[in-house]
């Protein structure tokens, strides 16, 4: 869990939540109760494993295509090979 909240921790591992929303301390101490409650439910939850996927046939003849075009055109800028 701390690995899940470790951006929101300081030096110490101390995690500081503050809110300033309304003039009343008592309405942010309680916004800021439940916040702290969100954190620790989304922290609990176990990460979705991720789907491995491969790139469909067209994107990757499209990718090639695009190199292709790339390259060309790249190539154009060059001096021809017998001129020096």
């Amino acid at each position: 869990m701390l690995a899940r909240l470790g951006h929101r921790l300081d030096n110490r591992g101390n995690l500081r939540l503050v809110s300033g929303a309304t003039r009343s301390q008592l309405q942010n101490r309680e916004e800021v109760v439940d916040r702290l409650h969100r954190l620790l439910r989304d922290a609990m939850k176990p990460v979705k494993p991720r789907k491995k996927t491969r790139p469909t046939r067209a994107s990757r003849e499209e990718r090639l295509a695009e190199k292709k075009r790339r390259s060309a055109r790249k190539a154009e800028r060059r001096r021809p090979a017998g001129e020096e």
